[in-house]
């Protein structure tokens, strides 16, 4: 499952459209429609800047051939390789130093647009995709509904639709992905999925205890275990992982 999904997104007075895995939507109230043709010039801009390159919290990365150019978010600067480009262009100064061909130069000139187009792009927290079996499904909220996007890698043949409810779509994810979509629509999960989540939920919570414990041992296991003090605190502690474990498997029971 893949969340908080950056993406490019134009916000209007009465809706707000985003890209999500090739595909453009709007959302207007409660509804989330899939759109055929963008209207807008700076969001086709910054869709086609995000396919081109590569977008992570910190850093934009374009990689042509052996070189790789950056951009970083933080510092606000570029760099080809570990050089620092300080040039007023970015574009030209790579195209005069040989670093591309005339071909490749609009793709520089989008590259070095990135910082003006930042706005545009943003966290989709109300959406989650999920990846299996050849075949890529995403999941939106809006308003307690929840709206899926489905494409078969394989046939090239998509689908988009309102699910009738949260049970539905996981339901959904899970016979054409394979992968579980419970955690992120806990909230609205109705009936025995929702019973089925809230355990889930709680033995995730500890076995993330089980995980920092077992940490703790391997901290503790580089020690002197001849020492009372340290023999006490590995048996407090394979005594504490044994006391987590037994209630996961009373969960799962």
């Amino acid at each position: 499952m893949k969340i908080n999904i950056l993406a490019p997104v134009l916000v209007t007075e009465s809706s707000s459209q985003f890209y999500l895995n090739g595909r453009v939507f709007e959302m207007t109230g409660d509804q989330i429609t899939e759109l055929e043709k963008i209207e807008s010039s700076e969001f086709a801009k910054a869709i086609s800047a995000f396919e081109s390159f590569e977008f992570t919290n910190e850093n934009v990365r374009w990689y042509l051939g052996t070189s790789r150019f950056n951009y970083s978010l933080a510092e606000n600067k570029f760099t080809w390789g570990n050089t620092q480009i300080l040039d007023e262009s970015f574009s030209k100064h790579i195209f005069a130093a040989g670093g591309i061909r005339y071909e490749n130069l609009a793709q520089a000139e989008l590259f070095e647009s990135i910082p003006s187009m930042l706005e545009n792009f943003t966290i989709l927290d109300f959406a989650a995709s999920f990846e299996g079996n050849d075949v890529a499904v995403d999941l939106m909220k809006n308003e307690g509904k929840v709206f899926v996007a489905r494409y078969n890698k394989a046939n090239k043949i998509s689908k988009f639709f309102e699910a009738k409810n949260a049970n539905e779509a996981l339901e959904y994810v899970k016979e054409q992905t394979g992968e579980d979509a419970t955690s992120f629509l806990v909230e609205m999960l109705e009936g025995a999925e929702a019973e089925i989540a809230k355990v889930n939920e709680q033995v995730a919570e500890m076995q993330d205890i089980i995980s920092f414990l077992k940490d703790q041992r391997e901290v503790i296991s580089a020690h002197d275990k001849t020492i009372a003090e340290i023999k006490a605190a590995d048996d407090l502690i394979n005594s504490e992982i044994k006391v987590w474990e037994s209630k996961i498997a009373e969960l799962k029971s």
